[in-house]
């Protein structure tokens, strides 16, 4: 263990339970997972001195380049309507009102608000070099390092970070860390070294000592994982991601540096275990954007830092993963909002590129410029900074979305129209449930017209509190099965799709027509309930036509309900047809059921998603059998 590694540990308290575990037996002792000997092998792929992406501010040639400006765009005028402007003030107030009543948004506002003057001010004056921007840069680098924290307050829930007792590295505290750390690099001799000093000093001590010690220990920084107790979902990448970048970037000595890469290589590997085999994301395609994203930055720093000797993207499971965002898309790019994703959301064209550039799977991003990170200092120079090298055993192939992606493992249909065919209409469903953003909605789906989704998973949230990842959880009617279009069985909702296996019975797949079959009866605790088999029947044929049917039979009489949730507006046509509409885009529902139903509606609005209306179909009458189907169709334009 190197000197420099105690000072920090004993500042914040750690000393004596690391130097507990600190034997002067084998080196591989030193940390608890990580091997000496890997580190050692890492230390001699790096430079001798740390460095960022893009170049420092007093290299004028990389400064002057054509596309050095482009990239930066409008990065001067917008640091111009900064100068003169108070800065925004640190709020105690704000960002303790999560503390106090569990709302997330005011004080998050308040750190973006803040934030958001770091990138423009240092672009601006690289780009200038002639000191403009410096005094107001000054004091937003003194005013962060003063900050109490860097932590959001939704993950500061005990205080510690606020009160300075003890810093845990979070998803905000590690890419803000990482973003400082890339400033400190542009800038370069431009910063005056006290202040840099300054700056370097709060990082070490809210990033690097924290993560040291949970390198040692195996204790107090969760999204680590460890073998036994691995951490797979999008903190692991996003943390790592901002830990190591900055780690590379400020740290002088080349065995410390060495010490974080090797972090990022071994515990970067829980996160891709967390994905399916057949690449499939649980956490929605938002979440695979920012999680997959973080993780491809990740894979750059690392290949940058060591020349592309360390390439994350050598993993095979890497290529079904990064498919995933080509392979969700309905049409016009948009994704079903399934798990913890926004409605509306648009699969990432830009990490789509890269996958493509990197993997050699075809398509247009092959010939376009890596961007990843827009808007931020640690990645945005990855455009104007040499490209690490495709993988080395890639196979050139052109891997394209087609007619169809079938999740197997997820249980999970997207069914596209024939390219240039008259079909406007494209679905997808699923059989199983999302992980750590699980929503209770087995057999969920969506039926969209040009990309519009029109019917279906209404998606969200669009923000969280204190009770959207506790007990409470599926209290929220957007999380729970109520809101979601799948049935109410026997008056109740569906158990934690976390719990459920995914069981899909049946498919058939042909150019004109694709069926699957699933088996919806675990999702319910109902006694009663003998089967439930839920049937999605894609048709290309003219139009397009989705249909869903429900077979349901119970060992005595129950009540069975169809949910239809929509964003845009329903009408009723006649006893048996209804219309959605939203922007510009419209189709028929068109309802079968052995003796008619009862409509219900409900406007739902909770944890800042859009509102939407939830129709209720429920059969007139208690059934031993049933068969209810719907039938979508696209209005004529």
């Amino acid at each position: 263990m190197t000197s420099k590694f105690i000072p920090a540990l004993i500042r914040l308290g750690f000393a004596s339970a690391v130097l507990a575990v600190i034997k002067p037996a084998q080196a591989e002792d030193r940390f608890h997972e990580l091997k000496h000997s890997r580190i050692a092998e890492i230390e001699t792929m790096l430079p001798e001195q740390p460095a960022g992406f893009g170049r420092p501010c007093r290299d004028r040639g990389f400064w002057s380049e054509a596309r050095t400006r482009v990239i930066t765009g409008n990065a001067v005028s917008d640091a111009e309507k900064l100068l003169g402007r108070e800065f925004p003030a640190w709020s105690d107030d704000l960002y303790l009102e999560f503390s106090r009543d569990g709302t997330r948004p005011p004080g998050e506002k308040m750190l973006r608000e803040r934030q958001a003057w770091l990138y423009p001010l240092v672009v601006a004056e690289c780009l200038e070099d002639q000191g403009r921007f410096l005094p107001l840069i000054n004091k937003v680098l003194r005013e962060y390092a003063s900050e109490p924290t860097w932590t959001l307050p939704a993950h500061d829930a005990n205080l510690d970070n606020f009160k300075r007792k003890a810093y845990s590295v979070d998803l905000r505290s590690s890419a803000f860390g990482a973003e400082l750390a890339q400033a400190i690099y542009l800038l370069g001799d431009r910063l005056n070294p006290s202040l840099r000093q300054q700056v370097t000093a709060a990082i070490e001590e809210r990033l690097f000592a924290p993560i040291r010690h949970s390198l040692i220990t195996g204790k107090g920084t969760y999204w680590l994982g460890s073998q036994s107790s691995p951490v797979q979902n999008n903190w692991n990448a996003v943390c790592l991601a901002g830990v190591v970048s900055a780690a590379r970037t400020v740290l002088p000595d080349r065995h410390d540096r060495a010490v974080f890469i090797a972090a990022g290589e071994h515990y970067s590997a829980n996160f891709i275990n967390g994905f399916r085999a057949d690449g499939y994301c649980d956490e929605g395609a938002g979440y695979w954007a920012y999680g997959f994203g973080n993780y491809a930055i990740l894979r750059e720093v690392m290949a940058d830092a060591t020349h592309g000797r360390i390439d994350l993207f050598a993993n095979p499971k890497i290529r079904n993963i990064a498919l995933y965002g080509e392979r969700i898309q309905l049409l016009g790019h948009t994704a079903p909002p399934f798990a913890d994703c926004r409605f509306g959301t648009k699969a990432d064209m830009d990490l789509i590129n890269y996958c493509q550039r990197v993997l050699e799977t075809g398509g247009s991003g092959k010939d376009q410029p890596p961007k990843l990170g827009r808007e931020k200092l640690a990645a945005q120079f990855l455009t104007v900074t040499p490209f690490a090298a495709p993988q080395a055993n890639s196979v050139s192939s052109n891997e394209t979305v087609g007619l169809r992606s079938f999740f197997d493992q997820a249980g999970l249909l997207v069914c596209r129209p024939t390219s240039g065919a008259s079909c406007r209409i494209s679905t997808a469903i699923k059989a199983g449930g999302n992980g750590s953003h699980s929503h209770n909605d087995i057999g969920s789906f969506v039926v969209a017209s040009s990309g519009e989704v029109l019917v279906g998973d209404p998606g969200g949230p669009h923000a969280y509190n204190n009770k959207t990842f506790g007990p409470e959880r599926y209290t929220y009617k957007i999380l729970n099965s109520f809101g979601h279009p799948v049935p109410v069985v026997a008056g109740r909702l569906q158990r934690d799709a976390t719990k459920v296996h995914p069981k899909v019975l049946e498919t058939h797949f042909t150019d004109a027509q694709d069926d699957i079959s699933m088996d919806l009866k675990p999702a319910y605790d109902v006694p009663a309930l003998e089967k439930l088999i839920r049937v999605m029947r894609y048709s290309r044929s003219g139009a397009g036509a989705v249909e869903i049917e429900d077979k349901v039979e119970f060992t005595q009489p129950m009540s069975f309900e169809l949910a239809l949730p929509t964003l845009g507006t329903v009408k009723e046509l006649d006893a048996r047809t209804f219309e959605f509409a939203l922007n510009g885009e419209s189709l028929t529902a068109e309802v079968e059921t052995p003796d008619g139903f009862e409509i219900t509606s409900d406007r739902i609005e909770e944890l800042g998603a859009p509102p939407f209306t939830r129709l209720g179909l429920k059969l007139r009458k208690p059934v031993t059998t049933a068969t209810v189907k719907v039938t979508f169709r696209p209005q004529p334009k």
